[in-house]
């Protein structure tokens, strides 16, 4: 087997590609003799999926049971090409529910200590357009807390203690019925938690026009948006506002020390510890890797077989799952267009030879 065919494989693929070779003839007691022939193709290898859905629409994420510390887990996932997982937006983390079903806690790729930024609670990334996520109407001087309210459309900053009505945001609406006015005092992180659970999040504010919207439903009520500040970033550096803190966990400010994890053993919900504590975790497996294997056969007719397609994903795969994450990858073939896997090529004799 050569190569792998994208040059952006990390070192793990290649590790595999260059030192493997498949012999039909060894593994199924071919008879020897005739000249042999070089069959190329090409497999995939995914990320694990849990159900149709989730792949199709999801990032994909392999749950790995053994405890480490959250330095152990990104480690772990690094070394194979992966890293600690980001959660993009609601829809990715109920996906994510089942397969930590059995977990009483998992680790995800969130840590404090990084620097002071304003985000939205709708994390959905089609959401918005170039600069829209910078719209801002503050009260002048009242941006030093990290929680938002708006009242007359002039934003304030709160903490979590304050209580206020939520306006929520409903994708499934139209116009201004789209902007959904709640006229029942929470707290920020329950007024949240409603507007995910009968709507869609909480609103965000793009623009002018959008605040003097949000400003006529609320209708003279000081209201919730889901604008919020925080310090917490992601293990492989990707932007995701997307946060699911249970009531009254959420902090704005954590310590590098603090990390982020799943906590099961109650709502799901997330929650934060120190980053030594030992918790089984989750990579994130985006990457579909393509690799050109080589397999020599004597047989004419072996290649085209379902049989033998199945003995040589299975030697790959159990290749696969001892130098990556064990389970984490689902391995297929690639079928060309006439229904073909494998092209037939003659070899040389000193190329059958190294085949063995």
């Amino acid at each position: 087997m050569e190569g792998v065919a994208r040059k952006e494989y990390r070192q793990t693929a290649k590790d595999i590609t260059s030192n493997y070779n498949v012999s039909l003839g060894a593994q199924q007691g071919i008879t020897k003799g005739m000249e042999a022939m070089e069959w190329k193709t090409l497999f995939i290898i995914t990320g694990l999926c849990t159900s149709p859905s989730f792949c199709a629409n999801y990032r994909q994420h392999c749950l790995v049971e053994t405890p480490k510390t959250w330095i152990g887990a990104q480690s772990y996932c690094k070394e194979r090409g992966f890293d600690l997982a980001t959660i993009d937006d609601i829809g990715a983390m109920k996906a994510l529910l089942p397969l930590i079903a059995n977990q009483s806690s998992v680790w995800l790729g969130l840590y404090g200590g990084g620097s002071t930024s304003w985000l939205w609670s709708l994390a959905d990334h089609n959401f918005y357009k170039a600069s829209e996520r910078n719209y801002r109407n503050f009260e002048l001087g009242s941006d030093r807390k990290y929680l938002v309210t708006s009242k007359d459309g002039i934003w304030k900053s709160r903490t979590k203690n304050k209580t206020s009505s939520p306006m929520c945001y409903d994708d499934n609406k139209q116009g201004r019925e789209r902007y959904v006015l709640v006229l029942q005092a929470m707290y920020m992180s329950a007024a949240r938690d409603y507007c995910r659970t009968h709507h869609t999040d909480l609103v965000s504010i793009r623009s002018a026009a959008e605040n003097q919207v949000v400003r006529e439903v609320a209708a003279g009520h000081e209201v919730w948006i889901g604008l919020f500040k925080d310090t917490w970033r992601w293990s492989d550096k990707r932007y995701s506002s997307f946060r699911f803190w249970k009531l009254n966990v959420y902090t704005a400010y954590a310590p590098t020390t603090i990390c982020g994890f799943v906590d099961l053993a109650q709502t799901g919900e997330w929650s934060l510890s120190d980053c030594g504590l030992k918790r089984p975790f989750l990579c994130t497996c985006t990457k579909t890797r393509v690799l050109k294997v080589k397999v020599r056969s004597e047989d004419l007719q072996d290649m085209s077989e379902p049989a033998t397609k199945a003995a040589i994903l299975k030697q790959m795969q159990q290749l696969v799952d001892k130098a990556t994450i064990p389970g984490g990858h689902k391995m297929i073939w690639r079928t060309k267009p006439d229904g073909q896997v494998f092209t037939r090529e003659q070899c040389h004799q000193e190329d059958c030879d190294s085949l063995n």
